[in-house]
């Protein structure tokens, strides 16, 4: 049985979906600290920041109203003045007991810095279309699951009441992210329009998921463990 385009971007996503990965598991089961869910944002942190600038540039290269438009709302939406998602990061992490100096000034995990450098190599080098299949489908449609799967566990461990300021992050994210995923996906497969970038569209959604569970495993080991180096040992 064939499948459609959008059933092949779906599983090809969920192949290796972050919220699969053993550290929301712990997050769900209350087994991790304040202080190393506010790391994972930290470090969220620093990859959001350079997503909007993928967004950006390529709101700057596509001719094409539409998707223009979509970019330049969801840009928006992430840097309302009134309400930066990236200062929403911040107050979760002041809450959680680290200071807010620490998270522009903390360390880039590598697995961080892969997933920085991979999206830059994506939008300069692949066609726009596959560009926003990475970006949309790879990356930004995980997270609406992630925070589905944490959000009772920040209310049921962690001893967040819902819609407190301080987890609003997660919160807002469920309403946000179904609707710009949805956008999204309709986006990407009105412009892939060729076998060849239905192709390329999928093989970009299959090197987000590894990229971001490359990421997660970084996160992993340094938040759990103090590790940031993952030579095997004797």
């Amino acid at each position: 049985m064939k499948h459609s385009f959008h059933e092949q971007l779906i599983s090809r996503r969920d192949l290796k979906h972050s919220k699969d990965h053993p550290f929301f598991d712990l997050w769900v089961e209350g087994k991790l600290t304040k202080e190393q869910t506010a790391f994972y944002c930290i470090q969220h942190y620093h990859y959001v920041i350079e997503y909007l600038n993928w967004m950006a540039y390529e709101a700057s290269q596509i001719p094409h109203r539409d998707v223009k438009g979509y970019l330049f709302e969801n840009l928006s939406d992430e840097e309302n003045p009134q309400d930066r998602h990236l200062d929403m990061l911040t107050d979760y992490v002041k809450a959680s007991g680290l200071s807010g100096a620490s998270v522009e000034h903390a360390k880039v995990l590598a697995g961080t810095e892969g997933l920085q450098n991979w999206g830059w190599r994506m939008v300069y080098q692949k066609p726009w279309q596959s560009a926003l299949a990475g970006m949309f489908i790879g990356l930004e449609s995980q997270f609406l699951d992630i925070c589905k799967k944490v959000v009772p566990a920040l209310h049921r461990h962690y001893g967040w009441k819902p819609r407190s300021k301080e987890i609003r992050f997660f919160e807002e994210h469920i309403h946000a992210d179904e609707i710009h995923g949805s956008k999204g996906f309709a986006i990407v497969e009105k412009y892939c329009t060729t076998a060849e970038l239905q192709e390329l569209a999928l093989k970009s959604v299959e090197e987000a998921t590894q990229k971001r569970w490359s990421y997660m495993n970084s996160i992993y080991w340094f938040a759990l463990h103090g590790k940031d180096d993952d030579t095997p040992q004797e």
